[in-house]
């Protein structure tokens, strides 16, 4: 017998009050990635920051906000508190427990800054060593699933958020199938399919 880690009991309790007061529902969009890839090779050379999938999607998320505010939004009682900006989490898990920091107002950053807010909070995932600030406040949470072949993933919402988007590694075709799960008491599956093809034509827009 042992004990979970620290980290690991944090996430074992948002996973429990998830699955005990969120009806979530899911559905996931074929996407190609292959020019969104490049793109971020092209933009790693110019801002000299390293852009992966993790960048390229929370920015798409980010530019999302002002037209799909419900998927930024908190749900309280029967009442809907609507957010100011795209306070993006995403997940890290480096081995040391996972972690889901937050870019903070991520539309209104720019891809260099972005990048750099990453770059720290991977660094600091290697020891936990975080903020407070850097771990609250998400509205919308990114969840990568980008290595060892995961063709599809479900994320569970996280409390106090209305969407989680599972980001998949690409095939040898380009192609990943990106799934998004969502609050039903906030959001009906057109309104979902609507934001998923929005993020789709800003992704594979991309080149």
């Amino acid at each position: 017998m042992r004990d979970l880690p620290k980290a690991q009991r944090a996430v074992a309790r948002a996973v429990e009050l998830s699955h005990s007061t969120i009806p979530a529902a899911y559905l996931a969009v074929r996407m190609d990635l292959a020019g969104a890839i490049e793109h971020a090779k092209a933009e790693t050379r110019t801002v000299r920051r390293p852009i992966g999938l993790a960048e390229i999607f929370v920015q798409a998320v980010a530019g999302l906000h002002e037209r799909f505010p419900l998927f930024f939004a908190t749900l309280e009682g029967d009442r809907i508190r609507l957010s100011r900006t795209a306070d993006i989490g995403v997940t890290l898990d480096l081995g040391e427990g996972l972690y889901v920091p937050v870019l903070h107002d991520a539309g209104g950053r720019t891809t260099k800054e972005l990048a750099s807010a990453l770059m720290r909070h991977r660094l600091a995932a290697t020891t936990g060593d975080f903020r407070p600030s850097d771990l609250s406040g998400a509205n919308f949470v990114v969840t990568l699933h980008t290595e060892g072949g995961v063709v599809m993933a479900i994320p569970f919402v996280f409390p106090g958020t209305a969407c989680a988007l599972a980001v998949t590694a690409p095939g040898q075709d380009g192609g990943a199938d990106i799934g998004l799960a969502y609050d039903h008491r906030l959001i009906n599956g057109r309104e979902a399919a609507l934001f998923m093809h929005a993020l789709k034509a800003a992704v594979e827009g991309l080149s």
